[in-house]
């Protein structure tokens, strides 16, 4: 019992002396300890790292799951070897954590690659704790993740050349009534990560597929394609759009649609080969004897 007692008594120590000596130091020099006590494998130094709450990697975990993970990765490469390349770069946020920036050079089964990583501290009672790990790559990915979730797919939608994710927004449903809509004008929206790029408003649509259309107008811009879902009826009307001055506008007139036009995979839209300023659509038209798919070339805004 007295020798437990002790332990307690050492680890109490240890943990104060380590927290009055972390008082004196700044992140970045932080940054070169953790890497060391990596380098290491030295659990009981890391778990002095971190704050008890950590995004580690993309995902908000506890201390202890978080050293678990470490623990996990030392065991899969008991040679991992990570070296600072570089100097650490300094920034303090809005709320007053220092986020370091470093590239880290990760050496594992005699293969190194670099990462752009960095860790976010918190200072707590004068001690600086991290409570972001992660890397540049790994941000990337679960940002990729994030938006393929919502169905979204990548464009450049207002031509600065680069990509931004657009997403549909679909109406509200009443579940509590037959084919009803919270909002009576069932209104959808298509959005984009971009908050810069206003969105979409569409009305009389449940759902759809957004269609990134390229740009069929020659002005550095893709256009925009939606085909709206309705409750009933196996007619739509396909709109196509494109942001001039800021607006979306109607780059052609909607397009009638059947079913049978789209289980046949007929495009819809693309560019006229043989008339600039032109696009040659496929819409669906009734006759006396049946549905039929028709084609002609009309003028894009």
């Amino acid at each position: 019992m007295k020798f437990f007692v002790r332990l307690l008594l050492c680890l109490l120590c240890l943990s104060y002396y380590y927290a009055n000596a972390q008082q004196a130091k700044d992140p970045a020099t932080l940054v070169l300890e953790w890497n060391t006590a990596n380098n290491k494998q030295d659990i009981g130094t890391l778990t002095f790292f971190y704050d008890s709450e950590v995004l580690f990697y993309g995902t908000k975990m506890k201390k202890q799951d978080c050293i678990a993970g470490k623990l996990s990765i030392f065991k899969k490469y008991p040679g991992l070897d990570q070296q600072i390349a570089g100097p650490v770069k300094t920034e303090t946020l809005d709320n007053g954590n220092v986020k370091c920036s470093f590239d880290k050079a990760v050496t594992t089964n005699g293969t190194t690659k670099t990462y752009a990583s960095y860790l976010v501290f918190h200072q707590i009672a004068n001690v600086w704790k991290i409570t972001v790990e992660s890397d540049l790559t790994t941000d990337a990915n679960v940002e990729k993740r994030k938006w393929k979730a919502k169905g979204a797919v990548l464009c450049d939608a207002d031509g600065d050349g680069v990509k931004e994710y657009a997403y549909l927004v679909p109406a509200p449903i009443d579940t509590t009534r037959e084919m009803s809509c919270l909002d009576d004008s069932c209104t959808s929206y298509i959005r984009f990560s971009n908050k810069a790029i206003p969105e979409i408003r569409l009305v009389n649509c449940l759902n759809g597929g957004v269609d990134i259309l390229g740009d069929l107008n020659n002005d550095g811009k893709d256009e925009i394609g939606i085909n709206p879902q309705w409750w009933t009826s196996c007619w739509s009307g396909y709109h196509v759009f494109t942001l001039k001055n800021g607006q979306w506008i109607n780059a052609v007139p909607v397009i009638s649609t059947h079913c049978n036009q789209w289980e046949q995979g007929v495009k819809v839209i693309q560019k006229d080969p043989k008339k600039p300023g032109n696009v040659i659509i496929h819409y669906s038209e009734l006759t006396e004897d049946d549905i039929v798919t028709k084609t002609k070339s009309i003028p894009i805004k």
